[in-house]
């Protein structure tokens, strides 16, 4: 007969292990805000170029780890770095392709301070939805996700956006444009398995474009 204590532990010590596996992943996932970093010290077309040839070399690694002749490589991948992948990466492209691509479109679609900042609220924003979504996410919707985390999401990325407009001299219309995008990108990617969009794409985009828009607006 199964004993419901044992059990409850046995899924506590599971769910304290995927937490930990997640803030691994997010800790790494925040290095690349030196991409950031990267886009402030040179020019559009250099950037564009650098992050182009990453994700092409990245994306060219990963296909030949998935090649069949060469799958004990992926077992390589798996066995070792599980902990920081998905279950659909494990199998299939790593999320660091939809990633770059992201950071590429911000680069070579909106100016320079937008693709940065849309670029920081996808780091940033994103993992601090996921962490505190898993650990104080009480209120869900539908799709399992959180008010916390959403909340989370806002809260951080206005953060890093007040940051930036301090450090950079940004002006109050960059600054209030961003802030009516930021809630709208948080809405964006609470759904974003429903429209069947990679968050790493649907973040940085739905930024750029609504900051552009609103910019435009404000300066009318």
């Amino acid at each position: 007969m199964a004993q419901p204590g044992k059990n409850i532990k046995q899924s506590d010590t599971a769910k304290s292990q995927k937490y930990r596996h997640e803030i691994a992943r997010k800790l790494l996932h925040m290095c690349s805000f030196l991409i950031v970093i990267f886009i402030y010290f040179t020019d559009k077309k250099s950037a564009c170029i650098a992050i182009g040839a990453a994700l092409l070399i990245l994306f060219i690694g990963n296909t030949i780890l998935l090649s069949s002749k060469l799958s004990f490589l992926n077992e390589i991948k798996i066995k070792y770095f599980s902990f920081l992948l998905r279950d659909d990466e494990k199998y299939g492209y790593i999320s660091s392709n939809w990633f770059l691509l992201g950071c590429f479109l911000s680069v070579l679609l909106f100016q320079k301070e937008i693709a940065m900042l849309a670029i920081t609220v996808l780091i940033f924003g994103d993992a601090f939805a996921a962490l505190i979504g898993m650990k104080f996410g009480k209120h869900k919707f539908k799709n399992g996700k959180s008010w916390e985390g959403m909340f989370g999401f806002i809260g951080v990325s206005i953060l890093f956006l007040a940051g930036f407009v301090f450090a950079l001299d940004l002006s109050m219309t960059f600054a209030l444009a961003s802030l009516i995008s930021i809630p709208i990108v948080a809405v964006a990617e609470l759904y974003s398995k429903q429209i069947k969009i990679d968050d790493n794409l649907i973040i940085p985009l739905v930024f750029g474009a609504t900051a552009s828009f609103f910019i435009w607006i404000l300066a009318l």
